[in-house]
């Protein structure tokens, strides 16, 4: 009996965990940079409008007088219809999950999606882009009938290549070590997404060398003229993003449909092998409360990532309070992103060993505590003491380095919040394949698409508020200000709040109630194991020829499952004395226990002691090598 025991354990957890190639987990998640690259140029869209809608189409009318009122109409128009386009997303979200979750094609169940979702927002663009600017200049019904379809068909095509990040990761992998590395990952996406699309539409093409700018001029309500001035105010802006845009887009779309070719088959698509009915989604809103507390949680992780990180927050600090928005702006995002390396690193290895959900518990209390560092920094800011300014060079009399102790503590405190707030939010988009794989352990039902777009529709929902908030505590927040400020746009009363509100205090909001959620959300790493271990067992068995209804009935907890279908971590081993090395709890253990597990099923019973194996009926044989037999006689001998 003993000698059998030795041998299962040698073997036990090898049945458990569906991995990928390492090449698969580094290329897949650039369907989400595909997705960003879109993100990031569309908060140009306000900028766009005004130019457009007002019939001011910068160089080209350079010095034209608008009407003040008129500007001020097409920007709150723009913050508001973001939002109002949610409300259209509300119904098509859970219609196109019902689609891909009903999806069995030759192609795959994911990657037509990736396909034709990227092709929509391409269309997108060039409608809005193009066509659009074709249209004759003075303000018509068509420019703006124009510029609600392109959008409209923007946030259906960002639907359906958004939602396979979140759900193609289910057939990917269930490895949590290898779910934990999207983070990594994707932050080499996001430096090609995100970062770069802000580096060259706020950075580069801000030499007018490179891009001339563009100015539209307007009376304000009190009579004032203001001149808005700046490299997106001008077509030439729009003619080398529009390509530029399509076509890395593109190429990172390429790159994650050939990570996820190999796994888009029906034998890595859940247990059940029936299509999922209306009724299922219906039920999954209803029973599934993680899914609902993950999804409020990652909302507001995003909208204090799109708000902090947003283009009109960076002109407010770097532009309009500190003056040098040229030279302060690409140095911080670059200094940024090496704080965000580390903690990407360091938020991986925790979340790996022990679990998403304690991932993004440390790192938002993290984030919040650097942010208070923040929100003192930028409290004790004086527009007219230059000790109080962030400085990093001058060229006055040559290049050279001034920096004053309120900068280094000022990018100290930052990058590291920075690091650690995107982590957080980095972390919830392997957590919806967690998500689905208990649905799977709970229901029976494979059910990724519906998972993935109920998290995009609420993530979309809350996040889509950026603009509106943005619009509130910043134009209608600052005497005189009828547009968001962009590059050039001078130092006036109320910005000071504005920035302390934008840039720290919403976002903490944010995390308090992300903190909150994951009180509540009970998928912590130990219960993922039980759900992969039980899952495992009864998708074969199902294989073998066994009714879903009995093998869910027949396991359910981690007990019953047979060894060789339990995860095993491998023990971390002295090298010098071969004695197993037992973690203790740190710190950040010890809070969390204290703080995130009061909710949590813990599982008591011990892995595979009540193991009830599958009947031989079910069993699918498997042939054997002689040479294996060999090594698995020795094995047992030993």
């Amino acid at each position: 009996m003993a000698q059998q025991t030795t041998a299962v354990s040698a073997t036990g957890g090898s049945k458990a965990y569906n991995r990928a190639k390492q090449w698969q987990i580094a290329l897949f998640p650039f369907n989400n940079a595909a997705t960003n690259v879109y993100f990031a140029f569309y908060s140009y869209f306000t900028y766009f409008a005004i130019m457009y809608l007002t019939g001011s189409t910068g160089t080209a009318l350079a010095g034209a007088i608008a009407q003040g009122a008129l500007v001020l109409i097409v920007s709150t128009f723009t913050a508001l219809f973001v939002p109002l386009m949610r409300v259209f997303d509300g119904i098509t979200d859970p219609i196109l999950g019902g689609i891909m979750d009903r999806t069995r094609t030759k192609f795959g169940k994911f990657r037509p999606f990736m396909v034709i979702g990227n092709v929509m927002l391409a269309f997108s663009l060039l409608l809005m882009m193009v066509f659009f600017r074709a249209l004759p200049d003075e303000v018509s019904v068509l420019r703006w009938i124009v510029y609600i379809v392109s959008y409209i068909v923007y946030v259906l095509g960002y639907t359906c290549q958004c939602a396979v990040t979140k759900a193609g990761q289910t057939c990917l992998t269930n490895d949590p070590k290898q779910r934990s590395q999207f983070m990594i990952w994707n932050m080499i996406g996001q430096l090609g997404s995100i970062v770069l699309v802000n580096i060259m539409a706020g950075g580069i093409l801000t030499n007018e060398a490179i891009c001339p700018k563009g100015t539209i001029t307007y009376i304000d309500d009190l009579g004032k003229e203001v001149v808005l001035r700046g490299a997106a105010y001008g077509p030439q802006f729009y003619n080398i993003m529009v390509p530029f845009v399509i076509i890395l887009s593109a190429i990172y779309t390429i790159m994650a449909v050939a990570a996820i070719a190999e796994k888009d088959k029906p034998q890595f698509w859940g247990v059940s092998k029936e299509s999922a009915k209306l009724k299922d989604y219906v039920d999954v809103i209803k029973k599934n409360k993680e899914i609902r507390w993950l999804v409020v949680s990652s909302g507001f992780n995003k909208l204090a990532s799109t708000v902090a990180t947003s283009g009109t927050v960076a002109f407010l600090l770097f532009g309009c309070l500190m003056g040098d928005y040229n030279g302060l702006f690409i140095p911080f995002y670059v200094l940024c992103f090496f704080f965000m390396g580390a903690f990407f690193l360091w938020g991986s290895k925790t979340a790996g060993n022990k679990g998403q959900k304690r991932g993004v518990a440390q790192f938002t209390l993290l984030a919040i505590l650097f942010y208070i560092g923040v929100l003192i920094m930028l409290c004790i800011y004086d527009p007219a003491n230059a000790a109080t300014h962030l400085s990093l060079f001058s060229m006055e009399g040559g290049f050279h380095l001034t920096i004053n102790a309120y900068t280094i503590f000022f990018i100290i405190l930052y990058g590291c919040g920075y690091g650690a707030f995107n982590c957080c939010d980095q972390m919830t988009i392997p957590m919806v394949a967690d998500c689905t794989d208990y649905e799977t352990y709970r229901s029976g039902k494979y059910v990724p698409g519906i998972m993935g777009t109920i998290f995009s529709l609420i993530d979309k929902l809350i996040s889509s508020l950026q603009t509106l908030l943005l619009q509130i505590f910043i134009v209608f927040l600052v005497p005189g200000l009828n547009a968001l400020p962009a590059e050039g746009t001078p130092y006036m009363d109320g910005m000071k709040l504005a920035c302390i509100i934008c840039f720290c205090l919403l976002p903490m909001a944010s995390w308090l109630i992300t903190t909150f959620c994951m009180t509540r959300y009970r998928l912590s790493g130990k219960k993922l194991e039980e759900i992969q271990a039980v899952n495992a067992v009864r998708k074969a068995a199902v294989e073998g020829g066994m009714s879903m209804e009995e093998a869910m009935a027949t396991w359910t907890t981690i007990d019953q499952v047979p060894a060789e279908y339990v995860p095993v971590k491998k023990p971390r081993i002295n090298k010098k004395t071969g004695e197993i090395i037992v973690e203790k709890d740190n710190f950040f253990d010890k809070l969390y226990k204290k703080i995130f597990t009061r909710r949590e099923n813990a599982t008591t019973a011990e892995p595979s002691s009540n193991a009830i194996p599958i009947p031989e009926q079910y069993v699918i044989k498997e042939d054997v090598a002689p040479e294996a037999e060999e090594v698995a006689t020795d094995s047992v001998s030993e």
